[in-house]
């Protein structure tokens, strides 16, 4: 009894829960499986609106082989689905839409007319309620008014309700309009079995393949040696293979063909290296002791915490250890405030919470919130808390988002996205440059004064007159003024006329250019960085395209976790761990397998550190951040 008693004395009572205010967010488990309505617009802030306010989360997409099973013609439920397609996937705002308040009673308008054609499309069953959904949705609702023209035929004019809302479309109208039977025929039965609408992915034709019978008569493309009675496979005006003994030999055949190219095309996927441990070596700032939530509030002044469900308790205390120490240490090599870590208050921290098990962390702007999954997470702390000064300082600014995308309205990010993306030519490639660019102004001014010159010369004059002319040319090349008009008089003396004015004015415009190159001063211009052409190269590469690897988001917030790391002076893998783990292996132009980083290296980071070092200080300037004192920030 009483080993018993002390081993509970021993028990660490402490238990890790949410901490702060609760940072809430689109309560998407009320409408995930119901889809949307505009009740639920209440509990979202305006981010979130512009996030969540799509079809599909209004209209989730129905189950069209379910529809096809319960009796409903294929026609008819394909009919279903173009005219769910035709449906703008968002809201679409008019230019007087420029407030807030605007916005979202056009998000309203956009859920309400959604859920109005879905309530319309949910009972079409026949052809016959096809061809009455248009006046059920359009007339019923007050977007059109229906008349009869010549011929008893149907005419619809829009109301004033109809022009003002932007989801009503004229692509939505032509779907829905179906004027026959014939014409339903024609438009939807058909052409869903052309597009192989619900035909199982194992019986389904690659799209842009096509699979023929050749009878020994006709064969388009034309192919010598087909055998009559076989099945072809053709693309555009390609037979690609041929002679297959049977249709279902055929579709196996380009269904691997088709698979194998998409896997040859396929992007890698980029994901950072789980740390085998997380080191660090820098000041106590624990003192030993276990960090709390409520260290968070009162330190760093967050404005709330959340932990996953799935997170056991030595998860959480290990977390908050981690992050706490990181969080010190990213206070103290930006020299701040330890409240500056989380805006005054606007910043929110989760750990394992609100994310996908894929990313190792991310930054939540609908809800201004850090998100470090489990220890996967670990390593990434100063590239996403990046993102969030990001986000801040562009609302502080009326970036409308990240002010790196809009660094006109802050003159030090502007001077750190360019030096990320450009740095000085060498000599070496200023004078390749300037004898590239030479070379070429020099061939066009030729071409041009031969074309004008040369050719008649030849016909009405003399080896003197030609040779003459070759003189007065290699003049004009290097630029001497007067040339033109000494070549034009030379022309004269020859056959009697001038160059004519309009080629004479283009002839004198270059004699202008390439005087000026010989006179001017040159100066070095500017190249890409290698980090930039290697971000580029990496949207290639990785499955994340679109202009992910090379935006200046992203970028930045790379170059800034190097920066951390270089400026710390020790070791904080929690912090800047995956600083330098932007890293693939690419096929270079001989075909061999290369290292490809997309971070910054060498003399291209010691610029993009000086250039965040010139930000921060900016930043504390402007009384964005509070300078410290570097002995006070650190402990001894």
């Amino acid at each position: 009894m009483e080993n018993m008693q002390n081993a509970n004395v021993n028990v660490n009572t402490n238990v890790h829960e949410d901490f702060g205010e609760k940072i809430g967010g689109a309560r998407k488990d009320l409408w995930k499986e119901r889809g949307l309505y505009v009740s639920d617009l209440e509990d979202m802030n305006g981010r979130e609106a512009e996030k969540f306010v799509k079809k599909d989360n209004i209209w989730k997409k129905p189950d069209y082989q379910s529809m096809y099973d319960n009796g409903i013609p294929h026609g008819v439920v394909y009919f279903v689905k173009k005219v769910r397609d035709s449906l703008n996937t968002s809201p679409k705002y008019y230019y007087k839409d420029n407030t807030s308040e605007k916005r979202l009673a056009r998000q309203k308008e956009y859920i309400e007319t959604v859920r109005q054609l879905q309530a319309v499309m949910e009972d079409v069953r026949t052809v016959d309620d096809a061809m009455e959904a248009c006046d059920r949705f359009m007339v019923n609702n007050g977007y059109l008014t229906k008349g009869y023209g010549y011929g008893g035929r149907s005419s619809y004019s829009a109301t004033e309700k109809g022009r003002e809302n932007p989801t009503v479309t004229q692509k939505l109208l032509n779907t829905l309009i179906v004027s026959s039977a014939r014409g339903f025929e024609r438009d939807f039965t058909v052409k869903a079995k052309k597009d192989q609408f619900l035909v199982p992915k194992e019986k389904k034709v690659p799209a842009g393949y096509a699979i023929r019978c050749y009878d020994g008569k006709n064969a388009w493309p034309k192919r010598d040696d087909l055998k009559p009675g076989t099945w072809y496979v053709s693309k555009g005006y390609l037979i690609i293979q041929g002679n297959f003994p049977a249709q279902e030999t055929a579709l196996k055949w380009v269904q691997d063909y088709a698979k194998q190219k998409k896997e040859k095309n396929r992007k890698t996927r980029f994901t950072p290296l789980q740390l085998a441990d997380v080191k660090r070596d820098g000041p106590d700032f624990r003192e030993g002791r276990d960090i709390t939530g409520q260290d968070y509030l009162d330190t760093f002044g967050f404005r709330g915490g959340e932990f996953g469900n799935w997170m056991n308790q030595n998860d959480r205390k290990a977390s908050l250890n981690m992050g706490y120490e990181a969080l010190k240490d990213l206070a103290a090599v930006l020299n701040v405030d330890d409240k500056d870590i989380a805006f005054q208050g606007t910043l929110a921290i989760a750990f394992g919470a609100r994310g996908s098990g894929n990313a190792s962390a991310h930054y939540e702007p609908l809800r201004k919130v850090i998100n470090l999954t489990k220890m996967h997470g670990a390593g990434s702390l100063a590239h996403e808390w990046w993102h969030a000064l990001d986000d801040y300082l562009g609302t502080r600014m009326g970036a409308d988002g990240m002010l790196s995308e809009r660094t006109r309205l802050y003159v030090p990010f502007k001077k750190l996205v360019d030096t990320m993306k450009y740095k000085p030519e060498t000599p070496e490639q200023t004078e390749s440059r300037i004898k590239v660019q030479t070379e070429r102004m020099r061939k066009n001014a030729s071409d041009s004064m031969d074309y004008a010159v040369l050719e008649p010369i030849k016909r009405h004059g003399n080896e003197e007159q030609l040779k003459t002319y070759m003189e007065l040319r290699e003049k004009f090349l290097s630029g001497e003024k007067g040339s033109v008009k000494q070549i034009s008089a030379l022309k004269k003396s020859v056959t009697g006329r001038v160059i004519p004015k309009e080629e004479r004015e283009g002839l004198e415009m270059f004699e202008h250019i390439l005087h000026s190159m010989s006179e001017e001063e040159i100066k070095p211009g500017r190249v890409e960085t290698d980090y930039y052409r290697n971000s580029v190269r990496m949207g290639k590469e990785c499955e994340k395209d679109g202009g992910y690897w090379e935006s200046n988001t992203e970028m930045t917030a790379r170059a800034f976790a190097c920066y951390v790391k270089d400026r710390l002076g020790y070791c904080s893998d929690y912090l800047a761990g995956h600083a330098d783990c932007a890293v693939t292996f690419a096929a270079g132009k001989d075909g061999k397998l290369e290292v490809l980083k997309a971070f910054p290296e060498g003399d291209e980071r010691k610029a993009i550190n000086a250039a965040f070092d010139e930000v921060m200080e900016a930043l504390k300037k402007d009384g964005m951040f509070a300078a410290m004192d570097a002995e006070e920030n650190i402990p001894a």
